[in-house]
């Protein structure tokens, strides 16, 4: 009985172990934004998992615990779960603005409320699309294709939505982006004037708040071995305006990515966090699994809140859309 207490608890003690070691990966690869010899899209990939690293220290714990109990102490055991502790601790500070709500003064009741949903290459059904946008004021979609536009208007979309601004819609792909909206629009324009149509910037003139600039956003996704995210996100970043500004769309990026953290350091601030909503991911929306990251955001400038966030699933498309209804930031 002794005998299987001690492989008990060496096969507890060496589990505990590669989870902690786990952990630890992702907790330094969170702060590494770029690694000699790996490409910079391959990383982003990688680092779009780093907060799992929770899940991770929850594994270290248990099965540290456990061999402890069944082996009644050990110096190495003992500090193993100390440096579990305090990295949970560490990682998870990281992460408290997401379930601790900001509780921004607002100025006066009028609100807008913007819904961003990638329809997968057009394919997301429309008819579900105008019931979960039945709560917006303004609507970003991007993978909207010509087919997809002429589906919406077969629906009654725009006879909710019957102002819309973007660039040429394609037949098929990825590069389709267009603003609705309730209220009058901007012809709007390029994000970047030197770059593609599917990152866009309009303005909407909202009853009690006035303009607000939507900068409708799509930069193109990492790809194994490439080295183009990174120019990606940098185009839009560069262009967006930094007052009295909503960016929404498929960011390809995760908070702990280098760009959302660029958009943190010049005042933006996500839905989400805004509201305490916690982690909310957003991909893959469809499958058996449920979603595993946050790729698509609703930022905001300084000057502006977030006073609700959800998100709304539409039929036949792989990722959640975000709704959030925004105000003035009193002060």
């Amino acid at each position: 009985m002794v005998g299987a207490r001690a492989v008990a608890a060496r096969w507890c003690a060496t589990f505990g172990g590669a989870a902690l070691v786990v952990g630890a990966g992702c907790t330094l690869a969170r702060r590494i934004d770029v690694v000699p010899g790996i490409a910079r899209d391959t990383w982003a990939m990688v680092t779009s998992f780093v907060d799992f690293a929770l899940l991770a220290y929850g594994v270290a714990l248990v099965a540290l615990l456990a061999s402890v109990l069944l082996s009644r102490g050990g110096p190495v055991r003992l500090a193993a779960i100390g440096l579990t502790v305090a990295l949970t601790v560490l990682h998870g500070s990281w992460l408290l603005p997401d379930v601790v709500a900001d509780r921004d003064p607002v100025a006066g009741p009028e609100r807008v409320t913007v819904l961003s949903q990638n329809l997968l290459f057009g394919a997301a059904d429309p008819s579900s699309l105008r019931s979960a946008a039945g709560g917006a004021d303004v609507v970003v979609l991007v993978e909207i294709t010509r087919s997809a536009a002429d589906g919406l208007v077969a629906s009654g979309f725009e006879e909710d939505f019957p102002y819309a601004s973007g660039g040429p819609l394609p037949e098929g792909g990825p590069s389709g982006t267009r603003i609705y909206s309730r209220y009058p629009l901007t012809a709007g324009e390029r994000l970047d004037p030197a770059g593609g149509a599917q990152n866009w910037l309009t303005t909407v003139t909202v009853p009690g708040l006035g303009p607000i600039s939507v900068a409708a956003v799509h930069p193109r996704r990492p790809r194994l071995g490439g080295q183009d995210w990174w120019p990606a996100q940098l185009q839009v970043l560069e262009h967006v305006p930094t007052t009295r500004t909503v960016v929404a769309g498929d960011f390809n990026a995760v908070d702990s990515h280098p760009s959302l953290r660029q958009y943190a350091a010049r005042g933006f601030r996500d839905a989400d966090d805004l509201v305490g909503a916690g982690w909310r991911p957003t991909f893959p929306a469809e499958g058996a699994l449920p979603p595993l990251i946050a790729i698509d955001h609703l930022l905001v400038s300084a000057d502006l809140t977030v006073t609700d966030f959800s998100r709304v699933r539409v039929s036949r498309t792989d990722h959640l859309g975000v709704l959030a209804a925004v105000g003035l930031r009193a002060g």
